[in-house]
């Protein structure tokens, strides 16, 4: 081997390096990054809805529809109302509900309770006869 194929070896081998720990800074410094601006906009109410305000008009403006001039203050909204509120009571929660995509089933009707040991029994039997008449 030369000199010359020595020296291109360390250089492809140092570059290699170089790059493998700038893709690895990369990845921390982003990662930093993103949790910044989730924690910023999880404590910043007003920037968030100052954020979510000009993102909707620009999408509005992007569309080609116009801008309503009096478009909604929530944040005003939200600070008349004091922390301390409790939330109003209810029976279930809207994320503790069962959605029950089936025709004519109400949503306001509570699940029928289902004896789990005969349904277990009821697939035995129908597999066990399964078997016998030869599966499929």
């Amino acid at each position: 081997m030369s000199f010359r194929d020595v020296y291109s070896n360390e250089v492809l081998e140092s570059r290699r390096a170089r790059s493998q720990r700038a893709r690895f800074w990369g990845k921390v410094v982003s990662i930093v990054l993103m949790l910044t601006v989730a924690v910023t906009l999880r404590t910043e109410p007003q920037l968030r809805s100052a954020l979510v305000s000009a993102a909707m008009a620009g999408a509005l403006q992007v569309t080609g529809r116009s801008v309503p001039a009096t478009s909604p203050d929530f944040t005003a909204a939200f600070q008349a109302i004091p922390a301390d509120t409790p939330l109003p009571a209810s029976d279930t929660r809207v994320r503790d509900r069962i959605k029950i995509n089936r025709p004519g089933s109400d949503a306001n009707t509570a699940p029928q309770q289902v004896d789990m040991q005969a349904l277990a029994r009821d697939l035995q039997k129908s597999m066990a006869a399964f078997n016998r008449n030869g599966g499929w």
